[in-house]
């Protein structure tokens, strides 16, 4: 705003040299230089106007900004990344990164692999990877510079979150490649770098292993013998791995709260095994017996809490149940008489000297009370061990030889028989279960079928025995459960040939149902009848077993059919099981069989019987079999064969347990004169209550030898397939098979 531009005129000259015009030219330029003194700076003043007259330099610029502060990584870096004369593509090219995350083996799930195609663009739709907890991260990264692994809290913002402390990954770098695993317990977002530069990054959640849950289905009871029996159920997400139990005493007891008596709190709890019969079921249902009558605890209420326990380490218990634990009931009056001394021996251990007076009592007089040499040498021997205890084990001996000497003068000779199959089971249950050569079973089972021999002619002789002592009880309920040798004898077979057949859960099934039946048995059991029925039955579940042999073999051949519905050949039309591949021939084949399980459900109607339920919806899949069929839609048929199969097996195991139902029914049911009526049905025709447990051999239809081999010729058949290169529909197929039958 200075007038006569002081500055640029500074330099200007004068054109003429004249001594006024110079005096007058110096006042002049020092005029202007007092000016300067006031000069000041004004606004600069830009020519980006007149070169960018639409201002696109404004947009152009923010963009700048943009990147470099909202950019992954931090705004320095990001510049230096930008300036760099490095192709990225050639840096691109030599690393490689794969990350992967395994599940817990026990979950039975497949690997995600975080750097496939299909999960980074699965990814950018949901980004969220969810696993079960306990999952492993897996890194391989090659020909990195500086490349880290950082684990960060989830956030919904997308900035940088902090890392959490307390989980460092385990890495290492080996000839040039990272690795890394690290067990993940927490939900993170996974970051993995090379310097300054963000490879990838994960955002994982897991699913929590729920610990798992354990039931008593039924209130705890004793059978015959006095062994108890508690039922249970247990589930978990992945698998129960093991189960335990605890016993301790309750604090009421029939005589109020409290026992009479400190003695009993100086023997451990019982213990009632419990064991699962698949590896790591989801779910299973079953029971838990244990004969605990010799236990000090038997007769006294107590408090059970069953515990399940899964691969995770998790557990879970079960409500508290209370119950009296069983005790064994005795008839003769010596053996009566010393239990009783046995049971004030172990509530009052300090009063040795006075059972030891009591039993000397007892045999001072033996004439009519002890009719032989062998229980008085066993009381004897008890009382020099009470008159010379020198403690608590001494007792605990005489607690043990009371309990043997009133069972050997309760059974006779049956009580020795009775170890000795009991021995004999335990091995052959225990081999079983370590799956034993078929030599050793074999040896184990000719065993066991003389010990049971000798056993059953034990329990003869001792029905006879009493009954010429007129001490038999004669009560039918108070009878063990009417068993004759022959039956027992068909399921020694049936364990032999299930053994023999490499199906040694089902073996060990049928073995702890003849231990049931075997414990149930008192002398003056009656003997079964009817060897004509079992005939008929077993003829029955042949004919059954026939039926889903075929249903399975046109499953095969279902499958060989060929895609496109074409018709290769309709030879072995309307034969089920024949290997004709065309759609029209299978068809007939499916129809067929429908056709063989009507009659079937009829001639079950004409034996009194009623066909289950699973039954008519076998013959509806079947059916819709037949119509997929002959419209040559092969994945259709397949589906509902497989349910038709599914229900043929929920079908046949319901006929079991109908035909034992029967069986059971027969047994003390009788008509207006005593004569057996021969089934389980009132005057009315309503059914009869069943008042005994399902247990036996008819409780689950067991595969004939038969089946057995044709079980095993299709495993191995399925296993050479398998290894062989099919096409992908068939080998899923195949895979699937065998998941089954495993």
């Amino acid at each position: 705003a200075l007038p006569h531009r002081p500055v640029s005129s500074f330099d200007d000259q004068m054109s003429e040299d004249d001594a006024v015009k110079q005096a007058i030219w110096q006042e002049h330029k020092s005029r202007q230089l007092r000016d300067l003194a006031n000069l000041r700076v004004g606004s600069p003043r830009s020519t980006w106007r007149d070169l960018d007259a639409r201002a696109l330099r404004v947009p152009a610029s923010l963009a700048v900004i943009a990147s470099l502060l909202l950019g992954q990584g931090s705004p320095s870096a990001n510049l230096t990344d930008s300036l760099e004369l490095t192709p990225e593509t050639a840096q691109a090219a030599s690393l490689a990164l794969d990350a992967w995350l395994t599940p817990p083996a026990y979950t039975a799930k497949a690997p995600v692999m975080l750097s496939s195609p299909a999960m980074v663009e699965r990814l950018k739709i949901q980004p969220d990877i969810l696993v079960p907890e306990n999952s492993t991260l897996t890194l391989r990264i090659s020909n990195a510079a500086a490349p880290k692994l950082s684990f960060h809290e989830i956030s919904d913002s997308s900035g940088m979150t902090p890392e959490i402390k307390g989980l460092t990954p385990n890495s290492k770098t080996e000839k040039g490649q990272f690795q890394s695993e690290t067990k993940l317990t927490r939900p993170l977002l996974a970051r993995i770098s090379d310097g300054s530069r963000l490879l990838a990054s994960w955002r994982i959640l897991l699913v929590p292993d729920t610990a798992p849950m354990i039931s008593v289905t039924e209130d705890p009871k004793g059978d015959g013998s006095g062994s108890l029996t508690v039922k249970w159920k247990a589930t978990d997400d992945y698998g129960v791995t093991a189960l335990r139990s605890e016993i301790s005493l309750s604090d009421n007891q029939d005589g109020g709260i409290g026992i009479e008596g400190n003695g009993i709190f100086l023997f451990e709890p019982p213990k009632l095994p419990m064991a699962l019969r698949k590896a790591a079921p989801r779910e299973e249902i079953s029971s838990s017996s244990a004969n605990l009558t010799e236990h000090p605890w038997a007769g006294l209420n107590v408090e059970l809490e069953l515990t399940a326990k899964d691969a995770a380490g998790h557990e879970g218990a079960s409500k508290t149940v209370s119950f009296r634990l069983p005790e064994r009931m005795f008839t003769k009056p010596l053996a009566k008489a010393l239990i009783e001394q046995r049971r004030h021996l172990i509530m009052k251990p300090d009063e040795q000297g006075q059972m030891a007076e009591m039993l000397e009592a007892l045999v001072t007089y033996p004439e009519g009370l002890v009719d032989s040499s062998g229980p008085l040498i066993a009381i004897a021997a008890v009382i020099s061990r009470l008159r010379a205890s020198a403690g608590q084990d001494d007792v605990d001996v005489a607690i043990k030889l009371l309990w043997q000497t009133a069972v050997g003068i309760e059974e006779g000779s049956l009580s020795d028989a009775r170890a000795a199959l009991e021995a004999i089971r335990k091995e052959l249950e225990r081999a079983l279960a370590e799956g034993a050569s078929p030599e050793k079973l074999a040896e184990l089972m000719d065993k066991m079928r003389k010990a049971m021999d000798r056993y059953m002619q034990s329990l003869m002789q001792e029905t006879e025995k009493r009954m010429r002592a007129g001490t038999l009880d004669q009560n039918p309920q108070s009878q063990g459960r009417a068993v004759s040798p022959q039956d027992l004898q068909k399921m020694m077979d049936m364990i032999e040939k299930l053994a023999k057949g490499g199906a040694n859960e089902a073996a060990k099934d049928l073995l702890a149902q003849l231990d049931e039946i075997l414990r149930n048995l008192q002398p003056g059991s009656q003997t079964l009848q009817g060897e004509q029925g079992d005939g008929q039955m077993s003829k029955m579940l042949d004919e059954l077993s026939e039926l889903m042999r075929k249903q399975q073999g046109l499953m095969d051949d279902t499958q060989r059919m060929p895609q496109d519905g074409g018709e290769p050949s309709d030879e072995g039309a309307g034969e089920p099981g024949s290997r004709g591949t065309s759609p029209g021939g299978l068809a007939d084949q499916q129809q067929g069989l429908e056709g063989l399980l009507q009659e079937f459900m009829r001639q079950l109607g004409q034996n009194g019987m009623e066909a289950p339920q699973s039954f008519g919806d076998a013959g509806k899949s079947m059916d819709g079999a037949e119509g997929s069929l002959r419209r040559s839609d092969r994945e259709g048929a397949l589906g509902q064969q497989g349910e038709a199969m599914a229900k043929l097996r929920e079908g046949a195991q319901g006929l079991a347990r109908q035909m034992m139902q029967q069986g059971q029914g027969q047994q003390g049911n009788y008509g207006r004169d005593g004569e057996a009526r021969g089934d389980d049905r009132d005057p009315l025709g309503r059914p009869m209550p069943n008042a005994q447990e399902d247990t036996g051999p008819d409780r689950d239809m067991l595969p004939s030898e038969q089946a057995i081999a044709r079980a095993r010729e299709i495993l191995e058949s399925l296993r050479a397939r398998a290894g062989e290169q099919l096409p992908r529909l068939e080998r899923d197929y195949i895979e699937r098979l065998l998941r089954g039958l495993y």
